[in-house]
């Protein structure tokens, strides 16, 4: 999932790239599956420890699969939405293989758990709380496509 804030944001950061592993599925779990993914306690660093694919690589943040969604949306959406609130433009994109967990990252299993609901649902809300706890005299245009 990379992240693009403006550059006069207060992170002072355009581009942040984050990573999210999920847990091991019921099938990789019976089918034997091994965990070849060694998050680095900096908490930016991973090593895949695989015969066919080894390597190290870094990135601005990695959740790993015990992170919460909350977690995830606060780091990865929560900035940017007040950037957007503040008149930037801003982008989240999601990307990885099938299976990988850009659905659930993004979307959730359900949007009405406070615990299960994606980044989606909860830039949904957090745009139309900033609206509500705005000013009266400000005036606010909600596009979606």
């Amino acid at each position: 999932m990379a992240s693009r804030r403006p550059a006069s944001a207060d992170t002072g950061n355009n581009i942040r790239v984050v990573c999210r592993f999920r847990p091991q599925n019921a099938r990789e779990i019976k089918e034997g599956g091994v965990n070849c993914v060694k998050i680095h306690e900096d908490g930016q660093t991973v090593s895949l420890e695989s015969k066919d694919y080894p390597g190290t690589f870094t990135f601005d943040k990695i959740f790993d699969w015990n992170c919460t969604q909350k977690e995830c949306f606060e780091y990865t959406a929560l900035p940017i939405v007040g950037d957007v609130m503040r008149g930037y433009n801003g982008t989240i994109f999601a990307y990885g293989q099938t299976g990988s967990g850009k659905t659930y990252s993004m979307m959730g299993s359900d949007i009405d758990s406070e615990e299960s609901k994606g980044v989606i649902p909860r830039i949904i809300e957090a745009i139309f709380t900033t609206i509500m706890d705005a000013p009266s005299t400000i005036e606010f245009t909600v596009k979606v496509s």
